[in-house]
């Protein structure tokens, strides 16, 4: 098998693992805002308490084959659980094609699926589970220690440590001249961001956090103008700089080669 073959086969692997973990993801960010344990008990209709099985939890084709059912009681399960499964599929998919087959993209999609459950939990309710975020560092941090000392750039681990606190002091300041307008979540959830991005390059960190900040400034200007939202409303902020993160992963380098070309 040659080498293009081999990485179509990673290719498809990582997506299939991105939309089972996006199947578990819908588990966690159901569970985790309400305190409920996401191991046990096993999921189950919330209409008619039907217990699912493995032909019930298979990503994507379960949904579509049930029509968005549940199989006993035919209530509508939501378009929910299938947007988060394919959105984490694809974030796997990206990363695979974005890092190859390496410890980076293993990394990267711990990365990916905290991100994707803390930033969907926080559109809900506005808040940002701690547990998730230290669960994804604790997860990450050994993943990019060993893919830095893998390829011998161990440079990347002074960075990553660098690009923490950078972050965390950057936000550590916006929360307090917020004055309350930014949650203590988002000064939490910034470190991990800024281990991501240090560990890519220094230089990431500034343009990540930029590009979150401004992709929460134009979507916070949009919904004053189209009148969803005042001056003093409070906008989850979690998911811009998830984005933000996310975006300057695949397009940092080049915006850095810009600003500051070598």
């Amino acid at each position: 098998m040659g080498w293009s073959s081999l990485f179509s086969v990673f290719l498809v692997f990582s997506a299939v693992v991105g939309l089972s973990i996006g199947s578990f993801l819908t588990v966690v960010v159901d569970r985790v805002p309400r305190g409920v344990s996401i191991v046990s008990p096993g999921s189950a209709c919330g209409n008619c308490g039907l217990r699912l099985g493995l032909l019930d939890l298979v990503p994507v084709f379960s949904w579509l084959a049930l029509r968005g059912r549940c199989r006993r009681c035919r209530t509508a399960i939501g378009i929910e659980p299938l947007v988060l499964e394919i959105l984490t599929g694809g974030m796997f998919l990206a990363f695979a094609v974005h890092f190859g087959p390496s410890w980076g993209a293993g990394a990267f999609d711990v990365l990916a699926a905290g991100l994707l459950a803390l930033s969907w939990i926080d559109l809900r309710t506005k808040r940002l589970p701690r547990e998730i975020t230290y669960v994804t560092a604790a997860i990450g941090a050994p993943l990019l220690v060993t893919a830095a000392l893998v390829v011998h750039e161990p440079r990347r681990l002074v960075d990553a440590v660098l690009g923490a606190v950078i972050a965390v002091a950057f936000m550590g300041l916006v929360y307090v001249g917020s004055r309350g307008g930014m949650g203590d979540g988002d000064v939490r959830l910034s470190p991990l961001l800024g281990m991501y991005l240090g560990w890519l390059g220094l230089g990431y960190v500034p343009v990540g956090l930029f590009i979150g900040f401004l992709f929460g400034s134009v979507v916070g200007v949009g919904a004053m103008v189209v009148g969803k939202a005042g001056r003093k409303t409070a906008l989850p902020f979690g998911p811009f700089l998830a984005a933000g993160t996310l975006t300057a992963v695949f397009v940092g380098r080049a915006i850095i080669d810009r600003l500051w070309p070598t």
